[in-house]
C-alpha cells in the first residue's frame, strides 16, 4: 500500500512549502510517505516533479447533475466563472472538454489513477438539503456524462484509472449496496474502480460523534457490501469525521436571507463555513482506525487534511501516522 497525501498548486499549498518542491520532498521522506494525490483540471500544467505525483483528484462540479438532467440550466443567467464551478463548463461540449483536458493533464503526469465526485449538490442544497432527485438519478446521469466523454479514447477506456469517490450528498454514497450495483451496472469502460472517503462515509449516516463509535460505523457499513465491490475500493481518503450531532441538528436549516442575491464568491465562502463543519477532516487518534484499512486493503491510501499551515498540516500527518502503524 502506498501512503499519499493531498496537495495542490493553489497559493495557500504552495505557500506552505514556498513553493520549493525540494522543501516538499524532504517532508514525504520525513513522513515516511510515497508521494502526493494533486489536484489537477483543465488548465495547462505549470512545471511539476512527475515522480511526486502518484495519482490525482479531478474537479467536482456540484451542479452538473441537474445541467445533465436539464440542459436549459446552461442558460441560466450567472457569471461565467460561476457556470464553470458549479456545471463544468457553459455547455454540455464544454464540460465533456474540459473533463478530457483534466484527465489528459492526469496522463501527462503519468499518474496511478484520476478522482472523481458521484454527487450532486448546489450551493443553496447545501443548507436546506433539499434535493429534487434521488441517488439513482446522479449515477444515472454521471454514468452517461462519464461514458460519452471516455468513448474517444483508444477502446473506449480512459487514459487514467478513474477512482469513484463517495460524498454525502445524493449520488455515490456507499450507505446501499444497491446503488453501487447500479451505478456499477451502468458504466461502459473497466479502467475504474472506487476510493473510500471515510469522513464522507461518518458525515453520510449522521451518526458519528465519538471515534470508536465512528470506526464501528463505517465497518458495520463495510460489512454489508460484497466482496466484489470491497475488492474494487484500490484507493482511500483517510480521516475522520465527528460531526454527526450537527449534522442532525442542522437538518431544518434554511438558506441566509437574501442569498440568492448576493455575488457568487460571497454564496460560495457561506458554503464553504457550512462545509468546514459538515466535513471536518480531522486526524485519527485511535489505532483502531487500522481495523478499516485492513478490511479494505486498498493500494493507495491518502492521508487527506485541510491545513493552512504547515505546522498544521505537520501535526495532523504525525497523529494519523502514529494511529495507524502504532
Amino acid at each position: 500500500m502506498k501512503e499519499l497525501i493531498n496537495f495542490s498548486l493553489y497559493e495557500n499549498d504552495m505557500k506552505m512549502f514556498e513553493s520549493d518542491w525540494g522543501l516538499m520532498r524532504n517532508f514525504l521522506v520525513r513522513h515516511d510517505l510515497d508521494g502526493l494525490e494533486l489536484f489537477v483540471d483543465s488548465s495547462p500544467l505549470p512545471d511539476v516533479p512527475v515522480d511526486l505525483i502518484e495519482g490525482v483528484h479531478l474537479p467536482y462540479w456540484m451542479g452538473r447533475h441537474r445541467a445533465w438532467a436539464d440542459p436549459s440550466a446552461f442558460s441560466e443567467e450567472m457569471e461565467e466563472f460561476e457556470k464553470v464551478y458549479v456545471f463544468g463548463g457553459g455547455n454540455r461540449e464544454e464540460v465533456i472538454d474540459n473533463f478530457r483536458r483534466s484527465l489528459e493533464n492526469a496522463a501527462q503526469l503519468d499518474t496511478s489513477y484520476a478522482v472523481f465526485h458521484v454527487s450532486y449538490a448546489e450551493l443553496e442544497q447545501v443548507f436546506t438539503r433539499c434535493f429534487d432527485c434521488t441517488d439513482n438519478d446522479v449515477l444515472a446521469t454521471t454514468a452517461e456524462f462519464l461514458n460519452e466523454a471516455v468513448s474517444v479514447y483508444p477502446n473506449g477506456e480512459p487514459p487514467v484509472r478513474i477512482f469513484f469517490e463517495n460524498l454525502w450528498w445524493p449520488g455515490l454514497t456507499f450507505l446501499e449496496p444497491t446503488n453501487v450495483e447500479y451505478f456499477a451496472s451502468l458504466i461502459d469502460f473497466n479502467n475504474w474502480a472506487f476510493v473510500l472517503d471515510t469522513g464522507h462515509l461518518m458525515n453520510a449516516t449522521m451518526k458519528c460523534d465519538d471515534e470508536n463509535c465512528a470506526i464501528d460505523v463505517v465497518l458495520d457499513l463495510l460489512s454489508t457490501h460484497s466482496d466484489d465491490f470491497i475488492k474494487r475500493i484500490e484507493g482511500m481518503h483517510f480521516h475522520c469525521s465527528l460531526s454527526g450531532d450537527y449534522m442532525r441538528s442542522s437538518l431544518e436549516m434554511e438558506a441566509p436571507s437574501g442569498f440568492d442575491a448576493k455575488p457568487f464568491h460571497d454564496r460560495l465562502s457561506s458554503v464553504m463555513t457550512i462545509l468546514e463543519q459538515m466535513d471536518q477532516h480531522m486526524p485519527f487518534t485511535s489505532g483502531r482506525c487500522s481495523e478499516i484499512v485492513e478490511f479494505v486493503s486498498p493500494d493507495f491510501l491518502t492521508h487527506e487534511f485541510i491545513s493552512t499551515d504547515l505546522r498544521s498540516f505537520d501535526e495532523k500527518i504525525s497523529i494519523q501516522k502514529r494511529a495507524l502503524h502504532g
